[in-house]
């Protein structure tokens, strides 16, 4: 990843977790599936738990 992709991460990650979420929902619809090759088990496992760790996180700080 290049330092400037890596400098957007770390901005992301000091936002609040509304605007985190309003940026995360843009970068989503703006890519487009067909760009990318299908993904292997190995990355939807990694992708399902950051998702469910993410969410974890949400629970704690909403309950």
């Amino acid at each position: 990843m290049s330092t400037k992709a890596e400098a957007v991460l770390e901005q992301f990650k000091s936002l609040r977790r509304a605007e985190q979420l309003a940026v995360y929902e843009v970068i989503a619809r703006s890519v487009v599936p067909e760009d990318y090759g299908p993904l292997s088990d190995d990355d939807l496992t990694a992708i399902a738990a950051e998702t469910f760790g993410l969410l974890d996180e949400e629970d704690l700080l909403f309950s």
